[in-house]
């Protein structure tokens, strides 16, 4: 359940939805756990998103249930999930997970429906060792993301993972732990096409200092798309890679800070071009109940695909752009804890983005790209996201909020420096919201 679709982007596309009232009820009865969740929209467009969610543990294992419903109006659409999920440790070394979910969409007359399940295997080995496997599938007409999420349908997942944890490390070494995972994935779709094989290795490093670090590097197999065309036939992509390390240092003195590096390939070039992205974020404290953050990314790849059509039924559905794209972020923030009963936190996000055009193809009936002497404009791309929220404690877990939002979206069709974009950004204006919230505790 994804409680920020209600107030999302409206059905007509025109600003976001305005919530006229929301609840949310959590408790227990006798040894199950329930809780209740009702947002509604106003106006023509306005929808409705209801949520029920069940909990019952045992010695051993716990089975849960989540039931969500979303009318859209605007749409003629109304969209049930119903899911099971179900937690057992037969022993103290394995932990089984399974969720069995399916759902029903009726939209303008028709019916469709479709199931979903995943398998979660954890075992825990002599000397630090574990295993895990993780199995998934996902039906062609599966949909869950009118009130949750799902990233796509039509998938079948496979991956075994071996690990290991050290702890017992040289006095003089500067870690105090290390967590080694290696691991194997394959991922197809439901018309057994490839999409990926993976191999991954990763490190979780805790150091004496209290600073922490991980790093990842992951190998992929070629493949094909077959998402990018909205329907217009498989890309084939060749092989690639991922490189990931992250260092975060925590609070010494005034400034604590966190870093991350990326390298990657990708597109059609594959391993020919290697984008990268790096980020920097410090964090100042005033004292211990005020800090301020300000984080700032940049990132560039070289061979950005992005297609190019309006509607995938048109003639250009398999025509695709290869940009060279820029991006500069900004992300900033403020929390401060007045009091014991009262806080205040303000987030600023703000996003420059620029995709300067290098080469337009066409996706064939074999998979493979054609190059074709077509128009198609560079683009950019401004976001922002600015919000303040005020909390004040009632009494014990019961709060009032009072939040304050603002953002918008813009994109162009020319190229221009991403710095200027970025400065741009805190012009826009498509969205502001003022919301208050209560949220009360009380026992039967």
């Amino acid at each position: 359940m994804n409680p920020r679709r209600g107030g999302g982007p409206a059905d007509d596309g025109n600003g976001a939805g305005d919530i006229a009232a929301a609840v949310k009820l959590n408790g227990n009865l006798g040894a199950a756990k329930y809780g209740v969740f009702y947002a509604d929209e106003r106006g023509d467009v306005g929808r409705s998103f209801g949520a029920l969610r069940l909990v019952r543990d045992f010695s051993e294992q716990n089975l849960g249930m989540m039931l969500t419903q979303v009318e859209r109006p605007y749409l003629d659409r109304e969209a049930t999930v119903l899911g099971i999920d179900h937690d057992w440790r037969p022993t103290p070394r394995w932990n089984i997970r399974s969720r069995l979910f399916g759902s029903r969409i009726d939209q303008d007359g028709q019916a469709e429906s479709d199931l979903g399940a995943t398998v979660w295997a954890d075992y825990e080995m002599d000397r630090g060792w574990r295993q895990q496997w993780i199995a998934m599938h996902f039906g062609n007409a599966l949909q869950i993301n009118d009130a949750g999420y799902l990233s796509r349908n039509s998938l079948n997942y496979l991956h075994w993972q071996a690990s290991r944890r050290f702890t017992d490390l040289p006095e003089d070494s500067r870690y105090a732990s290390k967590d080694w995972r290696w691991r194997i994935s394959g991922t197809d779709n439901n018309h057994g096409d490839r999409l990926q094989r993976q191999f991954r290795m990763s490190r979780d490093g805790q150091l004496r200092n209290g600073s922490s670090e991980y790093a990842q590097i992951n190998v992929n197999s070629s493949g094909v798309d077959d998402q990018i065309t909205r329907g217009n036939g498989n890309l084939r992509r060749p092989s690639n890679f991922n490189a990931y390390y992250e260092y975060g240092r925590p609070r010494k003195g005034s400034w604590a800070w966190e870093t991350e590096v990326e390298a990657f390939s990708g597109g059609l070039a594959g391993n020919d071009k290697i984008g990268y992205r790096v980020e920097f974020s410090p964090t100042y404290f005033i004292n211990d109940a005020f800090s301020i953050i300000a984080g700032l990314s940049y990132e560039r790849t070289p061979d950005w695909l992005v297609w190019q059509c309006d509607d995938p039924d048109a003639a250009c559905g398999n025509r695709i752009g290869r940009f060279d794209e820029q991006a500069l972020e900004l992300d900033a923030g403020v929390n401060w804890n007045i009091g014991s009963k009262q806080e205040l936190r303000v987030k600023l996000q703000a996003l420059g983005l620029d995709a300067a055009l290098q080469q337009v193809v066409r996706v064939q009936p074999d998979g493979s790209a054609l190059t074709v002497d077509e128009a198609v404009d560079d683009f950019n791309v401004r976001t922002l996201g600015f919000q303040i929220r005020y909390r004040y404690e009632l009494a014990p877990l019961s709060y009032l909020y009072v939040v304050y939002g603002r953002g918008g979206y813009r994109q162009d069709p020319y190229s221009d420096d991403v710095g200027n974009l970025l400065g741009d950004s805190f012009d826009i204006r498509d969205d502001e919201q003022l919301l208050v919230k209560l949220s009360y505790r009380f026992e039967l």
